[in-house]
């Protein structure tokens, strides 16, 4: 879904000015002066017609009216455009803020919390190692973080669940998984194995060289497992959602324990070549 961005500020500034303009045209009417001989007054309306016209991309008919008005303080002599003669400014900037007002008020607008904005403006914030080691995340990881930061708890931990799921076959590959297809299950079973099982001797020699690394890949899955709470399952080799009430809080949490666990594969685990089947 497309989503506009929409500055409330900006709507409330350019009606401001331009009310502010209006009633300067008003006065000089009242002068008996000409506004359009005004340089500094036509400069000032220039400017502010152009500021409000570059927030109002979803607002067709005021940008429409804004741009023609626009237009016609730049070339006060072109005849395909409003004219002294054929618009009176004062009127044509009252028509501006009434079309402002109404299309403003066909639009449903949300608010992002400021704590969440860089959630949603830059999804990829601490995860850039994660994404140069495992390029296939980078989709869900945006999409996780762009979830949380529009309160979509559930959609956040799903993607969260897929981006796990883009390194679990190279991690069961170096692990020595057998399974076809490694999943959270024989992957998470097989650190057990090698960590808590098995004898420092009854490992094979790559085992041995990595142990450190294996024995943290152990704690940080443990702790990935927790913060699921047995919200995700990894039933048939796949992570799946059991539930879809999520929290912020729980949401938050697995999104941090899966970015340890992300981070951990992309900085340390040994580039190996996956096995073909």
């Amino acid at each position: 879904m497309e989503i506009l961005r929409a500055h409330v500020d900006a709507y409330l500034n350019g009606a401001r000015v331009l009310s502010k303009i209006e009633e300067a045209l008003h006065a000089c009417n009242e002068n008996r002066g000409d506004y359009l001989e005004d340089a500094v007054l036509m400069a000032r309306l220039h400017e502010a017609l152009l500021s409000l016209h570059a927030h109002c991309q979803h607002l067709p008919v005021t940008a429409k009216l804004v741009q023609r008005l626009a237009l016609a303080v730049k070339n006060p002599g072109d005849g395909a455009h409003f004219t002294r003669e054929t618009c009176n400014y004062p009127r044509c900037l009252a028509a501006i803020q009434s079309r402002l007002e109404d299309e403003l008020s066909l639009s449903f607008f949300f608010k992002l919390p400021a704590d969440k904005k860089r959630y949603f403006d830059e999804p990829r914030y601490g995860w850039e190692e994660i994404i140069h080691r495992f390029p296939d995340a980078v989709v869900d990881i945006e999409e996780m973080s762009r979830c949380f930061a529009l309160s979509r708890y559930a959609a956040a931990v799903f993607h969260s669940v897929q981006v796990v799921e883009t390194a679990l076959y190279e991690l069961g590959s170096f692990l020595g998984v057998k399974d076809h297809e490694s999943g959270w299950g024989s992957v998470k079973r097989e650190l057990e194995r090698i960590v808590v099982k098995q004898k420092f001797g009854e490992r094979d020699e790559l085992h041995q060289k990595h142990f450190l690394f294996i024995e943290q890949m152990h704690a940080v899955t443990e702790a990935l497992n927790s913060a699921w709470r047995n919200k995700v399952s990894h039933a048939r080799g796949r992570l799946t959602l059991m539930t879809s009430d999520f929290g912020l809080d729980v949401a938050e949490e697995i999104m941090i324990s899966s970015r340890s666990f992300m981070r951990r594969l992309a900085t340390e685990l040994p580039q190996r070549g996956i096995p073909e089947h």
